[in-house]
């Protein structure tokens, strides 16, 4: 399976718009560049630089067509393999690789993890320059050293790049190299994958790869491609493309799946979509970043350039903001920092009427996913302020009120597992509604009213048709298992089909297939 690169290049004469964000509380870097890197103000980055701007101790994969480690803007940056000594020929840290001080290099198998290109490289079959820029591009939207004065902005300003060169001076790789790099990233510390390509083949050792990523606790995130050779939108649902609609052989998703936004949050128009692979969009249009420098080379004696458009580019602004949230909190797992992350994200479905439902969680929100990870618990703790009243903060990070104690009780114990959080915290956490019995457990009604129900999920109220049947379902003393409910809690229930014998309802099969509150409510 062949792999090319999603990018593409355009050629703007006019300024880049500069969104309209001032904050007092913002901090915005001195790098000089950074007014034409209009995604950042857009995201309203400068908010959460103010809390995070990332730590040399995360490290970012870069798989790609190679990295420029000199780059003035990236060089100090790049990560180093400090068990293994330059030069001296051996493999002293015993990783299979000698000499992999900053990397490694999987189709020419050397340890320069640059980018290879010929001395008369152009825009061709052989050579694309813009394939040779591709990883240089990638790696400082997600990590450029940040506030120092010079160049741009990464989304990480001291996050550590890993370069692992799979992708040839036009280009194409293969599944192989990918799996290898994948490994590497694995085997050598890395925290997060960026993988910012498309193949149309499912393969099996790339899955593995990937799977095995995942299970070590590697965050990886993929590009969703670009616009076919016609010229025409894929909707993914319809023609999987990889690595991004990998799955794990349980179809877990172990892969956040980015598409690309223009600046008014509109589906950029080379953008791919699909329900099944996209997990969360972020911007990835005309962007201005850091370069391949060769001055030898015509089109190559820039350390900086623009122009830049593709899910390429929506990527590494996720990976970037994932290092950012490890970086805040290394002891999140990969599973709660991608929850984070799509969690916290903006509907656009609006804007984007078409391809309604197709966009993931929507528009990355960088500032609320740093409000979520500020309040200091983790989705599915259950949590409570100064008062009584206890919650159950939920995986769409809302947060669900137990209106009684036997609601409570139908799905816990005890209160043990209760973490008191501050009045700001509980504050900062939307109201997602109440919480509903768990089905199987508790029969219902209302106190004025003689009718029983049984509970299914999602809160469906299931009427009882007669006293033969709730023995049937909850034994001889059933009536020990019916509890009150008031009028105005009625009102959290929705009625469904009658239960007329015991065959309409086992309530052990439905409290088994429901056993969280997140499963209740459709979120997981």
């Amino acid at each position: 399976m062949k792999f090319k690169i999603i990018v593409h290049i355009f050629l703007f004469i006019s300024l880049f718009t500069i969104g309209d964000f001032v904050s007092a509380q913002g901090l915005i870097p001195n790098d000089p560049d950074y007014s034409k890197q209009w995604y950042l103000d857009k995201l309203q980055m400068p908010m959460v630089w103010a809390q995070e701007s990332g730590t040399n101790d995360v490290v970012i994969a870069i798989i790609d067509s190679g990295v420029d480690i000199s780059h003035p803007d990236l060089h100090d940056n790049i990560w180093v393999n400090q068990k293994e000594i330059l030069g001296d020929g051996l493999d002293n840290d015993l990783n299979g690789y000698i000499d992999d001080i900053n990397g490694w290099d999987f189709i020419d198998n050397n340890n320069d993890p640059s980018p290879k290109y010929s001395s008369t490289c152009s825009n061709n079959d052989n050579c694309l320059r813009d394939a040779v820029f591709h990883g240089t591009v990638i790696a400082g939207v997600a990590a450029a050293i940040g506030n120092n004065g010079i160049g741009i902005a990464g989304m990480s300003w001291h996050a550590k790049i890993m370069p692992l060169r799979v992708l040839s001076q036009n280009g194409s790789g293969n599944t192989v190299d990918v799996s290898k790099a994948i490994d590497y990233a694995v085997d050598n510390g890395a925290d997060i994958i960026n993988l910012s390509f498309v193949g149309d083949t499912f393969d099996l050792g790339l899955q593995q790869a990937l799977e095995r990523a995942f299970q070590k606790g590697l965050i990886i995130v993929a590009a969703g491609g670009n616009e076919d050779i016609q010229g025409h939108r894929v909707n993914l649902d319809a023609h999987k493309m990889y690595p991004i609609c990998h799955e794990s052989a349980n179809h877990e998703n172990i892969i956040i799946g980015v598409g690309a936004v223009d600046d008014n949050n509109k589906l950029a128009i080379f953008s791919n979509y699909g329900s099944s692979c996209i997990d969360i969009l972020a911007p990835g249009d005309n962007f201005y970043g850091t370069v391949v420098y060769n001055p030898l080379l015509l089109g190559f004696k820039l350390y900086y350039d623009g122009g830049f458009s593709g899910t390429s580019l929506a990527a590494p602004v996720i990976s970037g903001l994932a290092a950012l949230i490890k970086s805040a909190k290394p002891s999140l797992t990969n599973s709660e920092v991608r929850d984070l992350i799509l969690n916290n994200a903006d509907n656009i479905d609006a804007l984007n009427p078409e391809f309604a439902g197709q966009l993931g969680k929507g528009l990355v929100a960088p500032v609320k996913v740093f409000q979520a990870l500020k309040v200091s618990v983790g989705m599915g703790q259950l949590i409570k302020g100064s008062e009584k009243t206890v919650y159950y903060y939920a995986l769409d990070g809302k947060r669900y009120v137990f209106p009684d104690e036997a609601t409570y009780y139908s799905w816990f114990d005890d209160f043990k597992s209760v973490k008191i959080i501050s009045a700001a915290d509980i504050a900062q956490i939307p109201l997602g509604g109440n919480v509903t019995m768990r089905p199987g457990v508790y029969l219902i009604k209302l106190t004025s009213s003689p009718q029983v129900y049984a509970v299914s999920q999602g809160g469906v109220l299931r009427l009882i048709d007669n006293e033969q049947t709730a023995q049937a379902l909850y034994g001889a003393n059933w009536a020990k298992a019916v509890r009150d409910i008031s009028d105005a809690y009625f009102t959290n229930y929705k009625i469904g089909a009658i239960i007329a014998s015991p065959a309409d309802f086992d309530p052990f099969i439905e409290k088994n297939r429901v056993v969280s509150i997140d499963i209740d409510k459709g979120l997981k």
